[in-house]
């Protein structure tokens, strides 16, 4: 069982979102959303200007319960377009960024299989193995692959992980540009999950902003 399969087959945690806003100096106007799962000490920021993708709809893509289950799954998701959608993170195109984050409770049947490559292709097929796959099937729906980032962060407090900023084409769609964050914590029984992406274009006029929510991405397994 593949961890793409293990959290398409989990169910939302019941985890209330903390949300903190912060005043800009002046005028009072909030800048950005803080998003956490404080039981698993879990933190990113959002423009204020994003707004949350239905996490009904969410799920339903996912193929997961929202209800319950064994709640091994906690996620969100926000937009910038004015229409958030779940298609926005998975379909043809992203023409504004939007961002998923996600903690996923790993069965202990699977922890021993991961990999830091295995957090490469969270999303999308990103190591060598997983592109050579790809392109045997011979009917991918994606192209145009091309590795803008990749690197092993250990930031301690007991997680370490890959940072992979990379392109591709969805569908035939025009390219996208997907920057992600992957962690597991030491005994890999829970993986962290932070990704953005937008059409190239888009993530031209907009890499800081989208850059400012990636890196603000921050898991402390340990106190």
């Amino acid at each position: 069982m593949t961890v793409r399969a293990a959290l398409r087959r989990s169910a939302m945690a019941p985890v209330a979102i903390v949300a903190v806003l912060l005043a800009v100096v002046g005028c009072g106007a909030p800048s950005y959303n803080y998003v956490a799962n404080s039981a698993e000490r879990t933190y990113i920021k959002v423009p204020a200007t994003w707004r949350p993708i239905d996490p009904r709809q969410l799920a339903d893509v996912l193929g997961v319960d929202p209800a319950g289950g064994d709640h091994g799954l906690w996620m969100q998701a926000y937009d910038a377009d004015l229409q958030p959608s779940p298609s926005h993170l998975f379909g043809q195109d992203a023409p504004q960024p939007v961002v998923f984050v996600s903690v996923q409770t790993i069965p202990k049947n699977v922890q021993g299989q991961l990999s830091l490559d295995h957090l490469r292709d969270l999303v999308y097929p990103v190591s060598p193995t997983a592109r050579q796959q790809l392109e045997l099937t011979g009917s991918s729906s994606l192209s145009d692959f091309a590795l803008i980032t990749d690197e092993v962060l250990t930031p301690g407090h007991g997680v370490r992980g890959v940072h992979s900023e990379y392109r591709y084409r969805i569908q035939g769609g025009p390219p996208q540009i997907i920057d992600q964050i992957g962690y597991l914590n030491d005994d890999a029984s829970k993986l962290y999950l932070a990704f953005a992406r937008c059409s190239a274009q888009c993530f031209q006029q907009r890499e800081r902003e989208i850059e400012s929510v990636i890196s603000s991405f921050t898991v402390r397994e340990q106190p």
